[in-house]
């Protein structure tokens, strides 16, 4: 069986917005996306739509060398490499695009966030925080068993993910860098002690 790699990345921007979910959480990260081996370290999550605006979210693609990303290319990031089959690769990564592809159609669930620092919570249509749309599109696809994450996940729980392996913790622009050393790379990404 042919296997390729999915990334979770998982990074502290140093926002005003980040520090505070940083304060309120003491978590070491405090967004998460999804990014595929052959996409040369493009990433999509739910999150700034404008790199200035924070209050202005949805469906995005982000990257060291582009859009949000860019103004946060020195964020602490890090990487777990989950290997999947060509199949369950193929499945999520269409599903994503298609999502990409209707974006408008998505929001971002800034009233979930903020009842999630309560622990309560609150579900909208078609909008997502950033973990919220992971733990969804994890579980949707059996990538990790039902309860394996809490019911309201936090970025930095993606990091005990039974079928992850953190690859990579250091600077986003490097990871990204790495990514664009080839698809389907499998081998240990540089930044690990």
């Amino acid at each position: 069986i042919r296997m390729k790699d999915i990334y979770i990345v998982l990074s502290q921007t140093r926002s005003i917005i980040s520090r505070i979910i940083r304060f309120a959480t003491g978590d070491p990260y405090t967004h998460a996306s999804i990014c595929f081996g052959e996409d040369a370290g493009v990433m999509y999550s739910f999150g700034r739509l404008f790199p200035h605006n924070p209050l202005w979210g949805g469906f995005v693609r982000e990257s060291a060398s582009f859009g949000t990303m860019l103004r946060f290319r020195d964020a602490e990031v890090a990487a777990l490499r989950i290997s999947v089959d060509d199949g369950e690769y193929e499945r999520i990564r269409g599903y994503v695009l298609e999502m990409y592809s209707r974006r408008r159609q998505y929001g971002y669930n800034y009233i979930g966030l903020i009842f999630a620092k309560f622990g309560i919570l609150y579900r909208w249509q078609n909008h997502y925080y950033c973990s919220e749309f992971l733990k969804e599109l994890l579980e949707k696809f059996g990538i990790v068993s039902e309860g394996e994450l809490s019911e309201i996940a936090r970025p930095a729980e993606f990091l005990k993910l039974r079928r992850g392996k953190l690859v990579y913790r250091g600077k986003l622009c490097r990871f990204a860098a790495e990514q664009l050393a080839g698809p389907g790379n499998s081998r240990q990404l540089p930044g690990m002690r």
